[in-house]
Parts: structure tokens; sequence; C-alpha cells
């Protein structure tokens, strides 16, 4: 407010001053200094947080920038080496549970279907990641993504297998960790003073609806949607507080940040297998055989004794032209002072729920069941001790 000069001789002559006495008037005192004690607090903190620049600069956004880098990256080596990348680094239950290539929760994040696939995916997350990294600082913004895209796996993998087992699927995309950013941006909509306007949380719902609407389609991993969503939510909200502020919004923590981002994106697209074939799928059945004890007495375990004593062991399941399951472990052995190649296989015995040795071979010879127990008892003489 400035002072009102006018008013100000005007109320001069009214107390007795003559004109020419007005000169004499200290008009100094009457003038306002702009001193830090006058600036109204809540012009630069509103609910104790700094305001920040609502406009797009990409400075203020590096996280976001070396994701969709790398998700270029990974969508052009896919380009150039043209196989089936869902395969050697997507989320599927065998390859993550039975195989424990747990990598998968993290590859699958830079891999896409199509372009427009892409194309969508890295829209959104430009659009929202522009809002989220500059108000919350590049080290949240970098939880965030990981983290939901980290859940949402989880929940595609393990939840898809609970409602239905049988189903061998494969799901790979950004979306998850996008919906975890766009949450996570909404929360702070409706927690900042500033931004908490009723056009920004209708705008922000608005787009949210139309990016779900648009990734919406039969082969669309619906469960990883809402993991990576639920995810997002929860971790703003237990990292968005102010005296959290100097943790996470200095200088260091941005460049530590985009370390971290720099090396996680390098893991994720070359682990995830692009132009490389992808390793044998395990099935769950097999853990079955492995953990079944090979004598009685002993505790020792068909997967104990196999994978430990011989070279190149392999595991796969298959079904017989009688359609009975069968499961096949090959594998190497030194045997008689001879190294030989040994295939036993196991048939599911419906009436007892139990997988019966009934075939092995040495170098192709099938053995009897007097030779496959001195097989066993040799493999296994390191356990009797």
């Amino acid at each position: 407010m400035e002072p009102d000069y006018n008013n100000n001789y005007q109320n001069s002559f009214q107390s007795g001053f003559k004109p020419n006495e007005f000169d004499d008037l200290h008009l100094d005192d009457e003038i306002y200094e702009i001193k830090s004690d006058r600036i109204n607090p809540e012009d630069f903190y509103q609910h104790g947080r700094k305001k920040r620049y609502s406009e797009v600069s990409l400075r203020n956004m590096p996280v976001v920038l070396i994701i969709i880098l790398a998700n270029l990256l990974a969508g052009i080596m896919c380009i150039i080496a043209g196989n089936d990348h869902f395969e050697t680094g997507g989320l599927n239950y065998q390859y993550i549970h039975n195989n424990k290539e747990y990598i998968r929760l993290l590859t699958y994040m830079f891999l896409h279907a199509n372009l427009p696939h892409f194309i969508n995916n890295m829209i959104a997350l430009y659009i929202f990641g522009s809002r989220l990294e500059p108000r919350v600082g590049s080290l949240r913004t970098a939880i965030i993504y990981f983290g939901s895209g980290i859940a949402s796996g989880l929940v595609s993998v393990y939840v898809s297998h609970l409602i239905n087992p049988d189903v061998i699927r494969f799901a790979a995309g950004a979306s998850g960790a996008i919906f975890g950013v766009m949450c996570a941006t909404l929360f702070t909509n409706f927690s900042s003073k500033t931004d908490s306007n009723k056009t920004t949380v209708i705008v922000s719902i608005a787009l949210i609806v139309v990016y779900a609407l648009i990734s919406n389609g039969a082969n669309v991993d619906i469960l990883g949607h809402l993991g990576g969503g639920i995810a997002g939510g929860i971790l703003i909200f237990i990292l968005y507080h102010d005296y959290l502020n100097d943790a996470f919004e200095s200088t260091v923590s941005t460049i530590i940040a985009i370390m971290l981002t720099v090396i996680i994106s390098f893991v994720g697209v070359s682990s995830a297998g692009i132009g490389t074939k992808a390793n044998p799928m395990q099935d769950s059945r097999i853990d079955v055989v492995k953990s079944q004890q090979i004598f009685k007495d002993y505790t020792v375990t068909y997967g104990e004794c196999l994978d430990n004593k011989c070279t190149d062991p392999e595991w796969t399941i298959f079904s017989s032209s009688d359609k009975k399951k069968v499961v096949e472990f090959n594998g190497n052995v030194v045997y008689n002072n001879m190294n030989s190649s040994l295939k036993i296989q196991f048939v599911y015995n419906d009436s007892d729920d139990y997988w019966a040795l009934s075939y092995m071979a040495l170098n192709g010879t099938a053995m009897d069941s007097n030779g496959a127990a001195m097989l066993l008892n040799y493999l296994c003489s390191d356990y009797f001790n």
C-alpha cells in the first residue's frame, strides 16, 4: 500500500500549515520502505511449503527426461533387434517366481508393445511428471516412479496368477509407474493451497480418465494400473511433508536422483534381453518335483541332489502322447569315471498326488530299478554322512 500524498498535502493545510511551510515537513517519514519484516510470509509459503513455478521447464524435470530417453532408447533397440522382447524382459509369473528372474520387475517398465503404446505412455509421463517433479523434487519423483512401477509389477504378476493360475501371460510397459505419478500429482494438487483450485483438480482427474480410456483394451493390465496408482498415492503421502523438504529438495538430492535414475535406467534397458533368446520357462510343478524326497529315511531332495551333483542341469515339463504331464531332468554327471549324460522323467500320479520317477537313462540307455537306485545312491552319498 502506497501513502496518499494528496491527502497528506490537504491535511497539512487544514492543520494550519502554510504553503511556504510545507517544505519543512519530514516527508521521508511518510515514505514506506520495503523491509524484510514487512514482507508477508504467505506470499512465499502456503501451508509451510515454498511456492514453485508452475510453468514447464526442462531444467526442473531431469528425472522425467532421463526416463523418457531411456524408454526411447529401448524402443529403438527393440525395432533394430526385431525379436519378441516381451519374453526376454516382460512380466511373467513363471519367469519371476519359478526362474527367480526378479530383474523383470524393472526391465518391463522400459518395454512397449508398439509405437502407439510408447507414445501414449510418454505423453502421459511428460504431462504429469512435468508438474510433479518441480513441485516435490527429483528424488521424490524417482522414488515414486520406480516404486510404483515395481509395485505394479508385483500386483500384476501374483494377483493375476491367483485369479487364473493356468494362463501363461506376459506384460510390459511404463503405464503402472505412470499411474503412480498421476496419483501423486493429484495428491499434491489437493494438498497444495495454491494449486488445489477446482479447475486444476478437475483437469488432472480428466486427464487421468482420458489416459485410462486411451490405454484401455483387451490386453491392458488393469491390475497393474491399480497397483501402480495405489503405490504412488501411498508413497507421496509418506514423502510429501515439510520436514523432509531439506532432504529431498536440495541440490545434492537432485544430483543423487539423477545418478540413481541413470543407473536404474541403464540396468533396466541392458537387462531386458533385447535381441537375445529367452531362458527356458520353468513351470511351478517343477518346484514340486524338486522338493520331493528321494529316499524315505533321508531329507535330501531331487533338486538338492541333481542340481548340485550334475553339471548343466535343465528342468522342463511337457505332455506325453497319452496326455500325461511329464517333468524331465537333463544334465551331465561323472559316474564310473566317465562323463555321462543323465535323463530322468517323472510322471504325475493323480490318485496319490505325487510325481513318480518313471524313467532314467544314462547316455541314452534306459536303466532298470536297481541301476537307477545305485546311481541315485552315488549322487546322494554326500548327504548320507
